[in-house]
């Protein structure tokens, strides 16, 4: 791999108002009527597009921005947004000389939400209604846990929480949620139509995130060659392209925790619970019932930092060993099991991700009152038929999109 010097030296030997380019490539597209490439965009998608194009439209000197950068100077969240609109459009060498600079200086959480608004405003949206609940993490704590979030968005939901799950294969474990839901049966790229109907009637839908973010096309291969983590593994957790407004969102180091809270905070977020817990060396993306988590509570009000311990909502101590998972079959069938009502530390794990997640979309007055609802949906047998029919509709819809 090239040597960061390298990298920037290649990217300011090729100035360019890449902006201006872009804005006449779309505009060629625009004007040819060609249709987009995941089709079937919803109005908000169009609308969020017109509010952004006075941004894109602007040229963005990229060689300006890297100089910047080389200085560790600080952009605001609009130059951010300008910024990575046009690297969308850029050769390798920029994006790679942007991201590795950021990471080098640090992320704000201005430019964090810029970034996030400019990925934002080129995603497909899913018109899923307000109110929606996302429980996402980062990935990277190398726990090799079974698929934790995935299956705690599917008891939100059997308890009544409106659930837009958004992820991807595996990037850092050796199984991400679309894996492990293509393994349980979930037609895992549907359309933005197709996961509305989904949410609307069974409370949960998924969104595939390369299918509704194909901007993130030019920035994967370069990512890749890297090999260092930079700012695109925070922004996940911000991209929901349901619009989520509740959140409950793990990350794989407290380090992080300010940052993703006030990049949240930023964006605008109604609630938001930003986690992480530690259990001997390591420390992981969402909670467990292994021990107390570092947890910090997003309003538009700011932020809150206290530890919240599992024993406090009646969920009993367990081994990280107890989580373990591994491959899509395996982690199948353990969450088929935990979903189906069998008792154990996995369900134990999925009833307090669940019930903590109900507490901040609001579905439930305390953590103690959603972690209750949860467990009644569990020994009601609910979270299973919910996930039963999850997949049985998603499967028609793929057929009805076929």
């Amino acid at each position: 791999m090239a040597s960061t010097a390298a990298v920037v030296r290649a990217s300011l030997a090729a100035p360019r108002l890449v902006a201006s380019r872009a804005a006449k490539t779309r505009g060629a597209s625009a004007i040819g009527g060609r249709s987009s490439p995941a089709g079937g965009l919803s109005l908000r998608r169009s609308s969020r597009a017109a509010r952004s194009s006075s941004v894109r439209c602007r040229a963005v000197d990229l060689r300006h921005v890297i100089e910047r950068l080389c200085a560790a100077d600080n952009l605001t969240a609009d130059e951010t947004e300008q910024a990575l609109d046009a690297l969308i459009d850029a050769d390798p060498a920029q994006i790679s000389a942007f991201l590795v600079l950021m990471r080098a200086k640090g992320e704000t959480p201005e430019e964090m939400a810029g970034m996030a608004r400019a990925m934002r405003a080129r995603a497909v949206a899913v018109n899923a209604g307000d109110d929606v609940l996302d429980i996402v993490g980062t990935g990277g704590d190398d726990a090799g846990t079974v698929n934790i979030s995935t299956g705690s968005c599917i008891l939100a939901a059997a308890a009544g929480a409106k659930v837009a799950k958004h992820g991807n294969r595996s990037v850092s474990s050796m199984c991400g949620s679309a894996d492990v839901l293509e393994a349980l049966g979930v037609a895992v790229d549907l359309g933005p139509e197709g996961v509305a109907e989904c949410i609307k009637r069974t409370n949960m839908g998924f969104m595939f995130a390369p299918r509704y973010h194909p901007a993130m096309k030019a920035v994967v291969p370069v990512r890749k060659a890297l090999k260092v983590r930079t700012a695109f593994n925070m922004l996940g957790p911000m991209l929901n392209p349901a619009g989520t407004q509740y959140a409950l969102v793990g990350v794989y180091t407290p380090d992080l925790q300010p940052l993703m809270a006030d990049s949240l905070m930023a964006l605008g977020m109604k609630k938001a619970l930003v986690v992480c817990s530690t259990v001997g060396d390591l420390s992981l993306d969402e909670m467990t019932p292994c021990g107390p988590t570092n947890v910090v509570e997003v309003t538009p009000a700011g932020t809150k930092a206290y530890s919240f311990d599992p024993k406090d909502v009646g969920i009993p101590p367990c081994e990280l060993k107890d989580l373990a998972g591994g491959d899509a079959k395996l982690n199948a069938r353990m969450l088929t099991d935990a979903l189906g009502g069998e008792k154990g530390p996995v369900a134990d794990c999925l009833m307090l991700n669940a019930g903590v997640a109900m507490a901040a979309a609001a579905q439930a007055e305390s953590v103690e009152e959603g972690v209750a609802m949860c467990k009644e949906a569990h020994a009601q047998g609910k979270a299973g038929d919910t996930l039963r029919s999850w997949i049985e509709l998603s499967q028609e819809l793929k057929l009805q999109e076929a």
